[in-house]
This record gives structure tokens, sequence and C-alpha cells, in this order.
């Protein structure tokens, strides 16, 4: 049951990876150069992806704990006395920098309403493509320092 619950665990941690960081990198690279001049369309995007993104820090949280507990090279919180547990580190400042980023623009600045309104959609525009743009260069280090902590 155990390595059924750790192969189970990879998986979801995955897919959560793909949908949370995939859905950056692809708003950045495709869905943002295409769709600049129908900001209502990126609007309606971020609205629709919102559920998916919540699950997917859900699923992060859950099966990240458990992978940490079950990783033989975590010896215990703060201790830092191996690659893999600075790395770890760092790469969970950055997904909690990422979360900060996202709950900035999106409940204080409200940057995915403004940029359906009839005034201020231009500057909302270019607010969204920096978020979108930081969050996936953000999550393509969140997956280089997974990779370099694997490597010892």
């Amino acid at each position: 049951m155990t390595s059924t619950l750790i192969a189970l665990s990879y998986w979801l941690h995955t897919l959560a990876t793909v949908v949370f960081v995939g859905h950056f990198v692809l708003l950045a690279v495709i869905y943002l150069p295409a769709l600049a001049e129908n900001p209502a369309a990126l609007s309606a995007i971020s609205k629709k992806s919102r559920k998916w993104m919540y699950i997917s820090l859900l699923v992060f949280t859950i099966t990240g704990v458990y992978m940490t507990i079950i990783d033989p090279d975590y010896s215990g919180i703060g201790k830092f006395n191996n690659l893999w547990s600075v790395m770890m580190l760092v790469k969970h400042i950055l997904i909690v920098g990422m979360v900060g980023m996202g709950f900035w623009f999106n409940a204080i600045m409200r940057v995915g309403p403004l940029m359906s309104s009839n005034t201020g959609a231009e500057m909302a525009l270019g607010r969204f493509r920096w978020y979108v743009n930081a969050m996936a260069i953000c999550g393509a280090l969140v997956l280089l320092l997974t990779a370099l902590a694997q490597v010892e």
C-alpha cells in the first residue's frame, strides 16, 4: 500500500504541476500574444482557470507534505544539511512568492475584472502580461529547483 500511495502522490503532484505551471507558460507564450486584442477573453480565461489553480495548489500542499516526510533526504523542519533540503527551501520560498503574487494581482489589484472594463483595460493588460510572465518564469525556476534537488 505504501508504494501505491507514494506513486499516487508523485502522479498527483506532477499533474498539479502541469496544470499550475503549464497554465502560466501557455498564457505567456500562446494565449496572451494571440488574445492581446481581446482583453475580455483573457479575463474570461483567468476567471475560468481560477478553480483549477486552487485545486492544483491544494493537491500540491497535500502531496508535497507527504512526499517531503517520506523522502530519505528530509532531516526535519529547519534542518538544511544537504543539497536537497536547501533546494526544497528555495523552491518553497519561490512558491510562497508565487501565491503571494497571485493574491496581489488577483485579489488586491483585480487585474482580471479590470481587463474587461471600458476604462483601464490597456493598463490592466500590461499588468496582466507582467504577472503572467513572472509566474511562468517562477514556475520554470520551481521545476529547475526540483530537478536540481534530485541530483546528488
